[in-house]
């Protein structure tokens, strides 16, 4: 089981990397306050009762493939047990492909609708969606036994074990050297430059980690005496977002360090949003402004948008023209009523066309085009629909 936190640049690459047709995504809703229960079962087998059926009718699905995937991926048994332990989230997403096992991510993501994707590559406009909405940061525990590094999001945090991270300095202590006077031997003297040696080299491998998650903001959690060097010395001041005096904290727990955080990090995002807000009054009176699903859409898929605000609970449904620009909002469909054992996959003859992940799609395509995006609290952008974008040109 994997969910949100786990989500990095290269596990999106290699979801994305081309597979033997079909790979196949399914996506559900679960419910972000309850375990995962009968509901949630009932559904899953439902999905793979429709992947079964079209696994048999798809003509471009090879005979090899079929007989693999019918008799080694798809059931529902099967991938529940690849996802204990489940814990609340959002949705639920499956992947599954000729010679890999099922990979079963909990998403921290609004209710998605029940579907089946058969492509040539996994769906992964639900874990960018996730990612975005779970607002990342990251957070650098500086300490002289041991500095730290973790990526947050907004239910936890996980521990960076890449780019030299944990960094373990080698700073003598003037207690190992014998014999002297303490505290005025050479050796103390000069435990003040070793820190500070010390702090340039977690800087530079900071730097790093900084570019594979880029425009995540950065906290750092250290003494005042170690913060106060840092910041003197750090190439990255214009990345840090926030600083917390503490000490002690490369060894509690990671909850803990997040629970302390938890102020200095909803601070740093009312001032973003607000931030934000008043950068669309800038863009609209220089005339790079976009406003509402449909707008918003054709300016994304030319590939203008440079900043994307949504709000959190946004549900777009849609028709989508065929060169892909153009967006024809309509009612979103009313959800379905389970059990729902579906014994054709025909859709009723008003649903036809329409995408219900038009704000996955929407938030996926802004991210590979380099855009930000930043969820924002609903009501915010009312008088746009729900959604706004400061334009590039």
């Amino acid at each position: 089981m994997v969910d949100t936190s786990d989500l990095t640049p290269q596990t999106l690459a290699d979801l994305r990397r081309p597979r033997p047709y079909p790979a196949i995504t399914l996506a559900m809703p679960t419910d972000p306050d309850l375990p995962f229960g009968e509901k949630d079962r009932i559904l899953l087998r439902d999905l793979v009762i429709q992947a079964g059926r079209r696994l048999a009718d798809d003509p471009d699905v090879t005979r090899e493939a079929r007989l693999a995937l019918r008799d080694h991926a798809l059931d529902a048994e099967a991938i529940e047990r690849a996802g204990i332990p489940f814990h609340p989230a959002g949705a639920l997403v499956v992947h599954l492909a000729v010679g890999e096992p099922a990979q079963v991510w909990q998403l921290t993501s609004p209710a998605v609708e029940p579907r089946v994707e058969f492509a040539s590559a996994f769906l992964t406009r639900y874990a960018v969606a996730a990612e975005q909405r779970s607002r990342p940061y990251l957070v650098l525990v500086l300490d002289q036994e041991t500095c730290r590094l973790h990526r947050g999001s907004v239910r936890r945090l996980v521990e960076v074990t890449r780019h030299g991270f944990p960094d373990v300095p080698r700073i003598p202590s003037p207690e190992d050297s014998l014999p002297g006077p303490i505290p005025h031997s050479a050796p103390y003297e000069s435990h003040d430059e070793r820190v500070r040696q010390y702090l340039r080299t977690v800087d530079t491998r900071l730097g790093a980690a900084l570019k594979e998650y880029d425009d995540a903001p950065l906290f750092v959690v250290g003494s005042q005496k170690v913060l106060s060097a840092f910041k003197g010395l750090t190439g990255h001041g214009d990345r840090i977002a926030g600083t917390l005096p503490l000490t002690g904290m490369d060894k509690d727990p990671e909850r803990d360090l997040a629970r302390r955080l938890a102020p200095l990090v909803e601070d740093f995002r009312a001032t973003q949003v607000a931030a934000a807000v008043e950068d669309l009054g800038a863009a609209r009176a220089q005339g790079k402004y976009a406003g509402g699903p449909a707008d918003v859409w054709t300016a994304a898929a030319d590939q203008r948008v440079h900043r994307l605000l949504v709000e959190e609970s946004l549900a777009v449904a849609g028709r989508i023209g065929g060169d892909g620009r153009d967006l024809e909002v309509v009612p979103y469909p009313e959800p379905v009523t389970l059990p729902d054992p579906r014994q054709d996959g025909r859709s009723p003859a008003h649903t036809a066309a329409v995408a219900t992940d038009i704000v996955e799609r929407l938030v996926e395509n802004a991210v590979e085009a380099d855009s930000q995006v930043l969820f924002v609290p609903d009501g915010t952008l009312d008088a746009a629909g729900g959604v706004a974008a400061v334009l590039r040109y």
